[in-house]
């Protein structure tokens, strides 16, 4: 019993102070006694273990006191477990979930660490020799790894950090091999694989990209982003810059590393870049405020690194903004799909001034559906993944089923684009990882390449996401991995525009496969509706725009860059997340709102003041756009106001025109007629301007009543005057008549008697009663 008892007291001393290692969960909560600490990993060498590579791995960082006590004890290791025997243990190990207690070398003492303090260390460990002080490493395979941190905390040892990843070996260094005993594999070699002078051959798609920022351009115009993050990603340490910056240290023309390379460029970064090196605002507030932008220079910089690195290389266009495609022809859009892929290749071909792959599509997500492919297809060669297509390959060239039957696609490894997006597993803390960016693409690598060539020989294609998250320090890692595995004669170049061109007639056509979680990802069918709207504006400009040689830009110079540019709202960087796509969407309306409202008729100053009937309306077009725009004028139908039609107008590029309008006017006072301008086709142009008109003219109302009133008063004159000729004009007459004729008297009878009140009663009158 006391024997027992003393072997379960050594386990227990072991277990506190660290000595063995106890498989712990991919991503285990901290228990509430863990001090808040943060492990960061800046670097790892080698990133791919081989023959000629140094004897040791080296694992440099830092340790973080990010809590309010002090942590005491500090000690790390860095051990293994054992090398991964199929495509499951490979993911398990990805996940942080295998065992990786095969090796477990001694910790090395870090020393106390006070609040809000860092510990810097430098740990190396051979990579060969007895598993208690050493890796202990058996042979080429991929090994789970784990870097461990122990400390005291308020007294108690404990495990505090941990990060996972996985160390591939292709060779063990020469120095360290021992030499083969009886029945042994030979160095190099493990059951399964096949010698490195067989080696495998090798493709990457390079993708530089970023999320659409430049809002709808107007050439001439002062371009302008919704943000200025590109010129922080652009100058050295930004992912970009990174990107184009790895190229030239990890891959430089000529190299074996650059021959297996196609860089996949989105052509809307390219144009954005060209853009802001000339100058850019950016918005800054929620109305539209603009500030200047501060990466003139800096985007200059990073053209001109790009253009290097790109010329003489494979360069594949994405869809211009990475648009989704698949997205794009659901909604009915194929053939701004069509055109938006051939302009971004030309405009992209220009731009860097090298040549680009002109049938070869890489959609987002390296899925398709047959809708799409029927659209894009004829004669193409897409880039899919093995996941998407009912092949049962993962590498090569299969012939797609469709309408013409000469589509091809490109497999890309499921395997690798899964270890290129996954960031090393951090255990108990938080924990920075950065500097082992890649290491699980470099693993996948190794394991793919311990297979050896298929019969015949296929090209295993890396195609990392379009968005690729670990960026540069990524990009670095994936270069040094795969440049140590073709040194070691694991793997061969083969560029991709080379692989694309194979064909094997007699291969059954595969179908494709569309996975559902694509589907729901895919950018909403309302926010395409809304891209489909604005291209439509954007092309009713462009059929009222004509070309004039020397005067102004051309419509495709004007117009083309504008539908592309819509594509930002149906980018893929916004997949699942819809509320982005439809905000990004309200900004593409809206800008081409303003454009359009750039063709307008100008509101006066004053009203218009017409003195005639057939006074003519002076109307001022102007045109915000570079380009001649032929547009007619419209006014609105108004009582009293006649216009004659008025003929086409061509106003000149940024220019005015003053429009005489015939018209006719019926009324007087003060009114308000709507202009507004509309193309020869009848598509409407800039929103109606309203016009005021005061008329000092006799309406007709006004002549009717005028005539009538003169009539009347001619009337009253006229019966005025006959009623006096006939009430008193004749008396004065009589009674002089009477006088006259009393002393001759002609009547027989002679003079009348006066009466008695000495009257005469008039001649023939009745007598009184």
């Amino acid at each position: 019993m006391s024997r027992v008892a003393a072997l379960v007291a050594i386990l227990l001393v072991a277990l506190l102070t660290g000595s063995v290692a106890v498989p712990a969960p991919a991503r285990a909560q901290p228990p509430p006694d863990v001090a808040p600490v943060r492990l960061e990993v800046d670097a790892m060498a080698p990133r791919v273990v081989t023959s000629a590579g140094p004897p040791e791995l080296v694992v440099t960082g830092s340790v973080v006191n990010t809590g309010s006590d002090p942590v005491e004890d500090l000690s790390l290791r860095v051990q293994r477990g054992p090398a991964v025997d199929g495509e499951p243990a490979l993911r398990s190990a990805f996940a942080g979930e295998a065992p990786v207690d095969d090796a477990t070398p001694a910790f090395a003492a870090l020393g106390p660490v006070g609040p809000g303090a860092s510990v810097p260390f430098r740990y190396s460990v051979p990579l060969t020799g007895d598993r208690t002080v050493s890796l202990a490493l058996p042979g080429p395979g991929t090994y789970p790894l784990l870097v461990n941190l122990n400390g005291t905390v308020d007294g108690t040892p404990s495990r505090i950090a941990g990060i996972r990843t996985v160390l591939p070996v292709s060779s063990l260094p020469a120095p360290s091999l021992p030499g083969p005993a009886p029945g042994s594999i030979p160095p190099g070699n493990t059951p399964g694989t096949t010698p490195p002078g067989a080696p495998t051959p090798v493709s990457m798609l390079y993708p530089i990209t970023d999320a659409p920022r430049r809002i709808p351009p107007v050439p001439g115009q002062v371009p302008v982003l919704t943000d200025d993050d590109l010129a922080v990603s652009m100058a050295p340490g930004g992912r970009l810059h990174d990107l184009v910056d790895g190229l030239a240290t990890g891959a430089p023309p000529g190299s074996p590393v650059r021959a297996a390379l196609c860089l996949a460029i989105d052509p809307e970064l390219v144009a954005t870049a060209v853009a802001m090196s000339g100058g850019y605002e950016v918005t800054v507030g929620p109305d539209g405020e603009t500030a200047p932008g501060r990466g003139a220079a800096t985007a200059g910089e990073w053209l001109e690194s790009l253009r290097d690195a790109a010329a003489g290389a494979c360069v594949l266009s994405l869809p211009p903004s990475d648009a989704d495609l698949v997205a794009l022809v659901r909604a009915g859009q194929a053939e701004l799909a069509r055109t938006t892929l051939g302009q971004g290749r030309a405009a992209l071909a220009e731009q860097l001034d090298t040549a680009v792959l002109d049938d070869v599509v890489w959609p987002a997500d390296g899925v398709l559906d047959e809708p799409t492919l029927e659209a894009l297809g004829g004669d193409t060669r897409f880039v899919l993944s093995a996941d998407g297509v009912s092949s049962g390959r993962t590498s090569g060239v299969v012939r797609l089923e469709g309408p013409g039957g000469g589509d091809r696609a490109v497999l890309a490894d499921p395997l690798l684009a899964r270890a290129a997006t996954g960031p090393a597993v951090v255990e108990l803390q938080e924990g920075g990882a950065g500097g082992l960016a890649g290491q699980e693409l470099a693993g996948a690598l190794t394991f793919r390449a311990a297979a050896g060539p298929t019969d015949p020989p296929e090209s295993l294609l890396v195609a990392p996401p379009h968005s690729w998250p670990g960026g540069g320090q990524a990009a670095a890692g994936v270069l040094s991995a795969l440049a140590a595995l073709i040194q070691d004669g694991r793997l061969t170049p083969a560029g991709v525009s080379g692989v694309a061109a194979r064909d094997d007639p007699a291969a059954e056509p595969a179908r494709l496969f569309y996975p559902v979680q694509a589907g729901g990802a895919e950018i909403p069918g309302a926010v395409i509706d809304t891209v489909a709207a604005q291209v439509r504006s954007i092309e009713g400009l462009r059929g009222a725009a004509e070309a004039r040689t020397g005067v102004g830009a051309s419509p495709a110079e004007v117009f083309d860059p504008l539908v592309r540019g819509t594509l930002r709202a149906a980018s893929s960087w916004w997949r699942t997340d819809p509320a982005r796509a439809e905000r990004e969407a309200a900004i593409v309306a809206g800008r081409i709102e303003q454009i359009r409202a750039s063709v307008r008729v100008v509101q006066p100053p004053s009203p218009y003041s017409l003195g005639t009937s057939d006074a003519p309306l002076l109307i001022t077009v102007a045109n915000g756009l570079p380009v001649t725009m032929n547009v007619r004028v419209v006014l609105s139908s108004t009582t009293g106001l006649r216009v004659a039609p008025i003929p086409v107008q061509t106003v000149p590029p940024l220019g005015r025109v003053q429009v005489r309008v015939s018209a006719q006017v019926t009324r007087s006072g003060q009114f308000g007629v709507n202009a507004g301008l509309r193309t020869p086709d009848g598509a409407e142009l800039g929103p109606d301007t309203r016009l005021r008109v005061r008329s000092t003219v006799y309406g007709t109302v006004t002549v009717w009543l005028t005539g009538i009133a003169g009539a009347l008063l001619v009337v009253l004159v006229v019966r005025r005057i006959v009623r006096r000729i006939r009430t008193g004009g004749g008396a004065p007459g009589a009674r002089a008549g009477g006088a006259a004729d009393g002393a001759t008297d002609p009547s027989p009878g002679g003079p009348t008697a006066p009466g008695p009140s000495g009257h005469r009663p008039a001649p023939d009158s009745a007598p009184p009663r």
